[in-house]
């Protein structure tokens, strides 16, 4: 039996009647499931968009279940995304509400330019892929990717119409799945498995989609072009054309990607896609200058990285995915060692070993313990490899960040940190350390640019996007900080200071409820599941800003007593001290007296660090302005420009 395909056009219909609260101004578009009007939303006074679902997609859809599918994809909150705000059903009609977006669709750009250049396709691909990772990590897939539900806005791709295939395709089944052989989607772009109405459709289908995609837009028309059916049984069949033989020409990195994503099993696909943006972003970038000849050259982006290159940029990963404490930090920290182990069997005394050993040792301490002796031998190696190679920038990256973590020496931290810039302008964690230094100095402006570059050149980071959300935080710019903060999100979901920095963002920015949920995910993230559950239980029933309250007491109580147990102004070389989250706590209960009792304890314990006390946090130091004692510890401190 032939597998149902939808593929009915819907006619203009006469509106519908909705809530008092839309308006129904003009019909807009129509298409294979909707027609699509623009509206107005009275209660918060802005445009929106609302698609009606054609009848014969209504008739048969259980209100409640398209409601509850609605509902899940209405959770989905990232830069990539076109936000659902509602749904409902009127006159035996399902509808749901989004914001109405001005900008063109990538169908209304392809129609006049018929097709894109490799570097403008492969960004709108990074761009989708980064909204997929986000959706795909919530669990939840589009199974419709295609030009139509593509917006572009001020340069970005955004991705409208999230599981909402999904939400018609539940029609008359007890148990919510798809009903076997119901086909939902659009035909071009269809997934070998959509086609056969498989039920456990996963993020792979949609990348097969994306694939489509990206051909359409090199070469103007889909992998298969004719009737249905024949497209169909091209899908599941057939291998399509190569790229080049409709006169593009593409870089093989970017065709190559392309074919994977067009494999018709989806075990030869990429398996998510995060690991797809990144690529497609990279394969968008211009090819590189060769960098100045140094004693041990890294590899330019067109010759094959050695061995060592490709187990250090492993093990680089695993410390960089290693954001918090617990089992998960400490196997990350542990697969990283097996990998620069392996590399130092190759060469021991290669810069690029010795630097990520330095870094391993540097980051165990913290979580490893034994701290001296780690910190003592992250030291040695970093001296040892200055020695073996003084112009990689690694290797000063490093011995910049012991100098301002360790040595409480920002100077000497920013000469190594512009030497790594010098060395390397585009290298994303040399621009990163470099604006650490910045805001540190109070140079707000520069290390915001510097945030920016390394975002250009490693959009694929989680850690960069973070960056450049903390400096502009400190700007007090929460709106553009909360869309930064949001993109290191969706590349790494359980990044935890991206995660407390965008709590911050939104709490400030009016959106209480949204920070209480951001706090719930970070909790538990680490370890910290019966917080986070009180926390929720809370907020339903007192509110999310009491909530807050109540879980800054708790973690209060929990940092006094860990502070009673041990050095509460100990390193951990780059994260902060368990006296800076005490100080940030009191600060958000508003009890800056105990905060700056704090600071100057800080003070008396590591003087050469007040300044990373007060300008490398995530409070507002205006607020002890107030106090007296602030002024003199400044003037006793050399830090009177603070003032």
């Amino acid at each position: 039996m032939r597998p149902r395909v939808n593929m009915g056009k819907m006619h203009s219909s006469t509106p519908l009647t909705l809530p008092q609260r839309f308006s129904l101004i003009e019909e807009v578009g129509a298409g294979g499931m909707a027609v699509v009007y623009r509206g107005h939303d009275h209660h918060l006074d802005r445009p929106v968009a609302i698609k009606v679902l054609r009848e014969e997609l209504s008739t048969g859809l259980e209100v409640a279940r398209f409601q509850r599918e609605i509902g899940m994809t209405a959770k989905l909150v990232h830069p990539g995304i076109v936000a659902l705000f509602d749904s409902g059903e009127s006159d035996g009609r399902l509808y749901y509400v989004m914001p109405y977006v001005s900008g063109d669709t990538l169908r209304a750009r392809l129609a006049r330019e018929r097709r894109l250049t490799p570097k403008d396709a492969a960004n709108i691909g990074a761009d989708v892929a980064e909204a997929l990772a986000y959706a795909h990590g919530a669990g939840i897939v589009h199974r419709d990717i295609k030009p139509e539900n593509v917006f572009l806005v001020e340069q970005r791709a955004v991705l409208a119409d999230f599981g909402i295939a999904r939400a018609t395709a539940h029609r008359g089944n007890a148990d919510g799945r798809t009903v076997a052989g119901m086909v939902i989607g659009t035909v071009a772009y269809m997934s070998p498995e959509q086609i056969e109405g498989l039920e456990d459709i996963d993020g792979r289908s949609d990348l097969y989609s994306l694939g489509c995609m990206l051909y359409e837009l090199l070469t103007g028309a889909p992998p298969f072009v004719g009737g249905d059916l024949a497209v169909l049984s091209r899908h599941l069949t057939h291998v399509p054309a190569p790229i080049a033989a409709g006169g593009m020409d593409v870089p093989p990195g970017l065709e190559a990607i392309i074919v994977r994503l067009l494999a018709k099993d989806r075990e030869d696909r990429f398996a998510t896609a995060a690991e797809v943006a990144p690529l497609l972003r990279a394969a968008a970038l211009p090819a590189p200058v060769e960098p100045r000849a140094t004693t041990a050259p890294r590899p330019r982006m067109d010759e094959q990285p050695t061995e060592i290159d490709r187990l250090v940029d492993e093990a680089t990963l695993k410390l960089n995915q290693a954001t918090a404490i617990g089992p998960a930090a400490v196997r990350r920290f542990e697969e990283a060692r097996a990998l620069l182990d392996h590399a130092a069997t190759l060469d021991a005394s290669h810069p690029r070993v010795l630097a990520a050993l330095s870094r391993w040792h540097n980051g165990a301490a913290h979580r490893l313990g034994d701290r001296e002796r780690m910190f003592a031998e992250g030291r040695r190696l970093a001296l040892l490899a200055l020695a073996a190679n003084d112009r990689d920038p690694e290797v000063h990256a490093v011995l910049g960040k012991m100098a301002l973590f360790l040595d409480d020496d920002f100077r000497v931290a920013e000469e190594h940190a512009r030497r790594a810039v010098e060395l390397a302008p585009n290298d994303p964690e040399a621009l990163r350390f470099l604006a650490i230094i910045e805001k540190i100095l109070g140079r707000l402006e520069a290390a915001i640019a510097a945030s920016r570059q390394a975002t250009r050149v490693a959009p694929q980071v989680a850690a960069v996007w973070n960056g450049l959300g903390d400096a502009l935080l400190a700007a007090g710019d929460n709106a553009e900080a909360a869309e930064a903060l949001k993109r290191a999100i969706a590349i790494q979901p359980a990044y935890v200071p991206a995660l407390e920095r965008l709590e911050l963002a939104e709490l400030r920015l009016g959106d209480a409820e949204f920070a209480v949920d951001l706090r719930a995910v970070r909790l538990r993230a680490i370890g910290c599941d019966s917080r986070a559950e009180a926390l929720e239980r809370n907020a339903r029933a007192d509110g999310p800003e009491s909530a807050r309250h109540a879980d800054l007491q708790a973690e209060l109580h929990d940092l006094l007593e860990q502070a009673s147990r041990g050095d509460p102004f100990a390193e951990h070389l780059g994260s902060r001290t368990t006296a800076d989250r005490i100080v940030f706590t009191y600060t958000e209960l508003g009890d800056w007296e105990a905060a700056f009792e704090w600071i100057e304890r800080g003070y008396r314990s590591r003087p050469g660090r007040i300044r990373r006390a007060l300008m490398d946090q995530l409070f507002d130091r205006h607020g002890f302005a107030k106090l007296p004692r602030y002024g003199r510890l400044l003037r006793l401190a050399g830090l009177e420009e603070l003032l």
